[in-house]
C-alpha cells in the first residue's frame, strides 16, 4: 500500500513538499510526468524538472525525486514532489493520487514511523523528530537534534549492556549449579547491580534540566496587586501585550507568553495579584496564581520599592524591587532593582533568571531526558534492579534473581522500541504531524 501527504507545513508558500511512500511508488508518480518517456531508467537521488499532468491538463512544474527501497527516509520505494505552495495545486496533485490511483492518505507520523518499523531509526530518535519540529529555543534545538542523532541510544545501549553482563553471569551459573566451580560472589554482582543503578540514576536527576531545555524554564509572576507584574510581562516583551491600569486587579487570569534568552527558552506568566478580595472571578485567578506558584521553575516576587510588602513565596526566588526610578533599597544577592518604566535592570534580570535555574553555559549531556515516558521507565527500571539486588540479599536462587533482571532488561527496552507495545508506538506516532 502506497501512502501519500503533503511533507511540508500547509497554507500558502513558496514551495510544498508531497511525499509518496511503498511499493511502485515510482512506476505511478512517472504516470504523470510530461518526461515520462524519458523516465525508464530512473536514477535515484536525483532531482527532475518536469511537469504534473492529469487528464490532459497540466497542473504546475515541479521537481520530483524519487528514492530506491532502502535508501528513502522511510525505507521504502519512495518519491518527493516539489511544487508551487499553492493549497489548490496541492490539493490537485493529492487527488489524482487518491481519486484515481487508489493511494491512501498518509496519518499522522506514518511516515517516521515506517522508518522505525523499517530499522532506520530507534524510538528515542522518533519521538525527537516532533521534538525537533517543536523546538523553539536553541536549547531546544540542540537536545532534540542530538537526541535525533543516537546520543540518548548510544547511553541506553551502554546500561543495556550492563544489564546483559548481569543476567550472563546469572545464568552461566545457574547451568553449572551442579559443578565444582567458583562463581561470582554475591557482593561482586550486588556491586555490579549498584554501578548500574548508579548510572540509570544520572539519566532520572537529569531529566529536571531536559525538560527545561525542551520545553523552557517556567516564570511565575507574583506579588501583591498593582505592583508591576504586568508592566514587567510588557518590558519583557517590549510589547504593550498586557493591559497595565491603575486598577487594582486588572489581571485575573493567567497570562503567558515566550522569549529566549542566552539560547533557553523562558515561559513567563503574568499572574493576578495575591490579595483577600470577594471577587468570585479575582478570587478564581489568585487560586490559579497559587497553582502555578507551585509548578514554576522560578518565582520572581515583584514588590514595590515605594511600599515593599512583608508577604514571602517559597521556592527558588527572585526578588524583583520594581520603581527603582522612585525609590532607591538596598538588596542583597537573591534581588534584583528595576524599573519597568525606564527598563533600568530588566536586561539583567533575564539572565539572572537563566543562571538561578540552569548556572551553567549552554552545554547539552546525553543524560538530559527531556521525555516524561523516559523519566518513567528509567525509574521503573531502578526499582526492578533493587528488587533483584534485594532477591540475591535475601538468599533467593537465580532463577528469581534472573527473573527480577529480565524485568528491568524489557523495561528499559520500552524506550528504544524493543519490548514496547504496538498501542504505545501507535500513540506516540498519533501525535506527530500529518506528513511527518
Amino acid at each position: 500500500m502506497i501512502i501519500a501527504a503533503l511533507a511540508s507545513a500547509p497554507g500558502k508558500a513558496g514551495i510544498s513538499v508531497i511525499r509518496l511512500s511503498g511499493n511502485n511508488t515510482v512506476n505511478i508518480v512517472k504516470e504523470y510526468l510530461s518526461i515520462e518517456e524519458k523516465l525508464q531508467d530512473v536514477e535515484y537521488n536525483k532531482l527532475y524538472l518536469t511537469e504534473f499532468i492529469n487528464e490532459g491538463e497540466s497542473i504546475d512544474q515541479i521537481t520530483v525525486a524519487f528514492f530506491k527501497e532502502g535508501n528513502s527516509y522511510t525505507g521504502e520505494e519512495s518519491a518527493e514532489i516539489f511544487c508551487h505552495g499553492s493549497p489548490i495545486i496541492v490539493r490537485k496533485i493529492l487527488e489524482a493520487f487518491y481519486l484515481e490511483k487508489g493511494i491512501r492518505e498518509a496519518e499522522p507520523g506514518e511516515f517516521t514511523q515506517k522508518r522505525f518499523m523499517n530499522g532506520k531509526m530507534d524510538l528515542v530518535q522518533a519521538e525527537a523528530v516532533i521534538d525537533l519540529i517543536n523546538s523553539e529555543s536553541d536549547a531546544a534545538f540542540i537536545s532534540s537534534r542530538e537526541q535525533l542523532e543516537g546520543g540518548l541510544s548510544e547511553e541506553l545501549k551502554k546500561i543495556n549492556a550492563m544489564l546483559i553482563e548481569l543476567m550472563s553471569i546469572l545464568e552461566l551459573e545457574l547451568d553449572f549449579a551442579e559443578e565444582d566451580l567458583d562463581f561470582t560472589p554475591n557482593e561482586e554482582i550486588i556491586r555490579k547491580i549498584d554501578l548500574a543503578v548508579e548510572v540509570i540514576n544520572k539519566f532520572v536527576v537529569g531529566y529536571k534540566k531536559g525538560r527545561i531545555y525542551r520545553d523552557g524554564i517556567k516564570v511565575a509572576l507574583v506579588g501583591e496587586v498593582n505592583v508591576g507584574k504586568s508592566s514587567l510581562m510588557n518590558a519583557f516583551l517590549k510589547s504593550d501585550r498586557v493591559i497595565v491600569t491603575d486598577i487594582a486587579g486588572t489581571t485575573r487570569d493567567i497570562i503567558e507568553e515566550k522569549i529566549e534568552v542566552n539560547g533557553y527558552l523562558l515561559r513567563i506568566f503574568d499572574t493576578a495579584g495575591i490579595r483577600e478580595t470577594q471577587d468570585i472571578i479575582e478570587n478564581e485567578g489568585i487560586s490559579r496564581s497559587r497553582k502555578l506558584i507551585e509548578e514554576a521553575d522560578i518565582i520572581l516576587h515583584i514588590l514595590d520599592s515605594t511600599n515593599p510588602s512583608e508577604e514571602e513565596f517559597l521556592g527558588n526566588i527572585i526578588k524583583v524591587y520594581n520603581k527603582c526610578d522612585l525609590e532607591d533599597v538596598i538588596i542583597d544577592e537573591n534581588s534584583v532593582k528595576i524599573s519597568c518604566k525606564t527598563g533600568v535592570g530588566v536586561e539583567e534580570l533575564k539572565h539572572q533568571i537563566v543562571k538561578k535555574v540552569i548556572d551553567e553555559k549552554l552545554s547539552y549531556q546525553p543524560y538530559y531526558i527531556s521525555n516524561i515516558r523516559h523519566f518513567n521507565i528509567l525509574k521503573e527500571t531502578v526499582s526492578q534492579l533493587e528488587q533483584a539486588k534485594l532477591s540475591i540479599q535475601e538468599g533467593q536462587n537465580n532463577e528469581v534473581v534472573i527473573v527480577d533482571m529480565r524485568q528491568a532488561l524489557d523495561t528499559l527496552g520500552e524506550i528504544t522500541g524493543e519490548t514496547t507495545s504496538m498501542d504505545i508506538i501507535n500513540n506516540i506516532f498519533g501525535n506527530f504531524c500529518i506528513g511527518k
